[in-house]
This record gives C-alpha cells, sequence and structure tokens, in this order.
C-alpha cells in the first residue's frame, strides 16, 4: 500500500493507494485515538479494460463531484516512444457512489505547453485543486521539463511554478513561488487551500526523492517539507521547513473539522 493525497468528500476523510487503485476512507476507533482504513472503490486505470490499478496522485472537488487523477503523463519507453495514456485520465465519482472517466490528454497537454514543457518535454502533476472561490483550476508541478524523459535526470527536475487555469481549460497564468531558494530536487506532492482565505493562501508539501532510481532503500534518500504561499502572486507567507524526523515523502495534507459529525450512510 502507498497512500497518495487527503480528501474530505461528504464529510468522508479519503485517501488513495497509487499502487492498487484502491480508495479508502480513514475511519477512527477507540474513541478518536487510533484510525484505520476502509476500503470503498477500486478504480483501474486509463478506459478501464486493464487489471492494473489507478495510480493516483490528486484528488479535488468540484461541482458535488469528487475529481480523481494521476500525474498527467504518458508512460514512455526508454527510447521515448509511448507504451500508453492510462495516466492522462481521470475519474469523477458522484455522491451516489456512481463513476465516470474522462480522457483528460487535451486539459493535461494545455498546461504542458503553457510551461514550456510541449512533447517530448513532459510535466508531473501531484498537486491539483479546483478552487470554487477563485474559479480556477490551481496546478502545482512536481516535475516540469522541456526535455524528454529519463529516470535519473527527473529527480532533477523540481518545479516553483503555479499555474491557474480557468474551468474550460483556454486561458492560463503561470507564476513564480518566491522561495528564498529554489532546489531542483524539491517538488510538490500536495496542497491545500488554508481556511479563511478564500483559496488565496495555499499549504502545499515539497518533496524529495533522492537516488531513488531503481529502488534501493539503502541509499534513496527522502524528505518533506511545508510551505504557505499565495496563490496568486507567488508571495511565501512561510518558506520551506523541513518536516523533522520523519525521512519520507508526505504526499496528502487537509484541513479536518474533527467535531464534524459522522456521515450517516
Amino acid at each position: 500500500m502507498e497512500l497518495s493525497e487527503l480528501t474530505l468528500y461528504q464529510n468522508r476523510l479519503l485517501t488513495f493507494d497509487d499502487r492498487t487503485g484502491t480508495v479508502f476512507e480513514v475511519l477512527s476507533k477507540d474513541g478518536g485515538k487510533d484510525s484505520y482504513v476502509a476500503p470503498r472503490f477500486v478504480i483501474t486505470e486509463g478506459e478501464g479494460d486493464t487489471d492494473k490499478g489507478m495510480k493516483w496522485e490528486w484528488a479535488t472537488v468540484k461541482n458535488n463531484e469528487l475529481y480523481m487523477g494521476s500525474m498527467g503523463k504518458e508512460y514512455t519507453r526508454p527510447d521515448g516512444s509511448v507504451a500508453n495514456t492510462n495516466n492522462l485520465w481521470i475519474a469523477v465519482l458522484n455522491d451516489r457512489g456512481e463513476f465516470r472517466r474522462e480522457d483528460w490528454s487535451e486539459e493535461f497537454n494545455f498546461v504542458r505547453k503553457e510551461l514550456g514543457a510541449a512533447s517530448p518535454g513532459y510535466t508531473i502533476n501531484e498537486a491539483i485543486l479546483w478552487s470554487d472561490a477563485l474559479k480556477r483550476w490551481v496546478f502545482l508541478p512536481r516535475r516540469v521539463s522541456s526535455e524528454k524523459y529519463d529516470e535519473n535526470e527527473d529527480e532533477r527536475k523540481g518545479s516553483n511554478k503555479v499555474v491557474l487555469v480557468d474551468e474550460n481549460f483556454t486561458k492560463a497564468t503561470v507564476i513564480d513561488i518566491k522561495m528564498k531558494e529554489i532546489d531542483p530536487l524539491h517538488g510538490f506532492s500536495t496542497l491545500a487551500f488554508v481556511p479563511g482565505t478564500n483559496d488565496r493562501h495555499a499549504l502545499a508539501i515539497r518533496t524529495v526523492e533522492e537516488n531513488c532510481v531503481g529502488g534501493e532503500e539503502d541509499v534513496c534518500k527522502q524528505r518533506s517539507y511545508f510551505i504557505v504561499f499565495d496563490v496568486l502572486t507567488g508571495e511565501v507567507l512561510m518558506d520551506e521547513v523541513i518536516v523533522p524526523g520523519h525521512e519520507i515523502k508526505f504526499e496528502g495534507v487537509e484541513f479536518v473539522d474533527v467535531y464534524t459529525s459522522e456521515p450517516t450512510y
């Protein structure tokens, strides 16, 4: 199990396994002293006719529906040719438990082009939200590259950009997030709007995966950093602060009112 993202939907805290495509609900027990997850949905990648679960990376609520998506990049072979485009599809869940699939190739490619990363370049997305207050999609790409994907070079393609996109993906504004120091190893893994700011301020997590190609755990180093910034201007309100004591990659953050009544089934 490798959980990506935390999202509140219908007063339920959901998390997503990017290995199996399972959507879990986070539940509590022992009077809130402990927590566990229960599977609610299993969704396969692409158009669905596969035994491989969706590689979930982000989720957001729009028009009372839950939009869930992957990294928005084609799966490519070592020579750069495209093996499949399954990670360009998303799933949309409604409050009756029904879901549909949408091919988001045009949407992801629109954002990629705005960032100067049109094919053979690429972007990798793990942090995307819809803002009802701003009426914009907010993209915080983890990686941005104008060059062909190379798994060894990819670790150093971290981005400090935020892309604001209109509802129909016809207009976009690219904003630099003005950090004191930009480390190319750092990239965005998740974000949440700070309550009470009309979605102007965002809390995000930037993470590092260093020397992790090949899966050798003894040389792979992971770190996570919190940052708070103004979505519309890129002004940094709290610069990167490392999450102490945890050399791991955190991939989800959410503001939760612990006094909210449990949902009725």
